[in-house]
């Protein structure tokens, strides 16, 4: 089966913002699909996403994107058959970049997404099996979700410091039941929120985004919608933070900005220390800003103990990134989003390397979304413990935790074969 046609489609996310989606026809008539997500809170070292600049659609078009994948990648995958990893390493050698800033990274990761989706087909293999087989694993399991209950920082409009204050439900029997107690949390969340004459609009993520007084109250919130349902469903859920630090950083002054003061590294680690021991916490992501390697190596030695201690900003998807890392003894787990370093081997690469060194890996959405799924499938394929995608409720959100639902009765089916 080869490759007949590529194009690539200005789309919008959901923020409403533009983004790129690319078409691949195989020589069947079968046409392959992807759309790529988009960021809001961002690290530094990300890989550029390209945009067009100018005065049309606030300089978001995609346009220059589309022109890169048609001209310049497309004629190169032309009557190939969609062997996605060796076309990944030509896409790469075409864009010639560290940072994919030739090309784009949303170019080349709606390029590289079609191309796995493509061979899974053509190969007539579940997304998953395909990504499963490329990484040596003989078996696939479904990863546990964490659950986007709250937003604040970049994704919501509300006072708060930290970005999302996620659940993960640990006991439960399957992921339809983890899926039934997340949702019965959302919902007993929404009721006391109201009760509390607070609002109860969505933030980015598909979680709740109101005012409080502080992330304290967040929690205390949280913990009485967690104590209800535990009562009739008899699972307990944690909690996972994503401070997003690198957001309230102040490089000037090297402190962060929490609440109208400023806080020392010490400070805010000495914060999250006393959220432990009075929360259930399992996990705090970007506890720590991208660039203050000190204040990572700190949070690690004295919490690693305790919780898990998630890197995205000081990551990015960076094999480089996270073999200094690694050497350095930070962070206990990584954040892997495709769209950071620009091709989906990549982030596979990212994947092994953090099995390799004892990592633990969270696949993740980003704040501007599409209903693609292709996530779900690479969480399960590469055998991620850890899925992020969002909260109980947006489409684009769902639609993610819908497929990995679909693939739990696929694989279910399958044993009883």
């Amino acid at each position: 089966m080869k490759i007949v046609k590529v194009k690539g489609r200005e789309i919008f996310d959901s923020r409403g913002m533009p983004t790129i989606a690319c078409d691949i026809f195989l020589d069947d008539g079968m046409v392959i699909s992807s759309s790529v997500p988009s960021g809001a809170s961002c690290g530094q070292y990300e890989a550029l996403e390209l945009r067009d600049g100018g005065k049309r659609l606030m300089g978001k078009g995609v346009l220059k994107a589309i022109s890169n994948l048609e001209r310049i990648i497309a004629p190169e995958l032309l009557d190939k058959e969609p062997a996605a990893l060796e076309l990944d390493r030509m896409i790469i050698e075409l864009d010639g970049t560290q940072n994919k800033s030739y090309l784009g990274a949303n170019t080349t990761l709606a390029a590289s997404m079609s191309l796995f989706k493509a061979q899974a087909y053509s190969e007539k293999l579940q997304l998953f099996e395909l990504v499963a087989y490329m990484m040596g694993a003989e078996t696939v399991s479904l990863p546990y979700p964490m659950f986007n209950v709250i937003n604040g920082g970049a994704h919501a409009d509300n006072n708060l410091c930290i970005q999302e204050f996620m659940i993960i439900p640990t006991d439960a029997g399957s992921f339809s039941q983890t899926m039934e107690v997340a949702v019965a949390v959302f919902y007993e969340l929404k009721r006391l929120l109201q009760k509390q004459g607070k609002s109860v609009s969505l933030g980015d993520e598909g979680g709740f985004a109101p005012r409080f007084s502080d992330e304290v109250e967040v929690l205390d919130c949280l913990m009485e919608a967690i104590n209800k349902v535990y009562v009739s469903h008899n699972v307990t859920c944690a909690i996972a933070l994503d401070v997003a630090a690198s957001e309230f950083y102040d490089p000037s002054k090297q402190l962060y900005k929490w609440h109208g003061k400023y806080l020392s590294s010490e400070d805010l680690i000495e914060f999250y220390t006393q959220l432990v021991q009075h929360y259930p916490i399992y996990s705090i992501e970007d506890g720590i800003d991208q660039n203050d390697w000190d204040g990572w190596a700190l949070m690690t030695k004295l919490l690693k103990e305790k919780i898990m201690i998630v890197g995205d900003d000081i990551f990015v998807t960076n094999a480089e990134k996270l073999a200094q890392a690694i050497e350095k003894n930070t962070a206990t787990a990584s954040i892997i989003k495709p769209n950071q370093i620009g091709t989906v081997s990549e982030a596979l690469q990212a994947v092994a390397l953090c099995k390799e060194y004892g990592l633990e890996t969270v696949i993740s959405h980003r704040s501007g979304e599409t209903c693609d799924t292709f996530i779900a499938d690479l969480a399960v394929g590469a055998h991620s413990r850890y899925i992020k995608a969002g909260g109980c409720s947006r489409s684009e959100r769902i639609a993610k935790y819908n497929r990995l639902l679909q693939i739990e009765l696929e694989l279910v089916d399958a044993d009883k074969e």
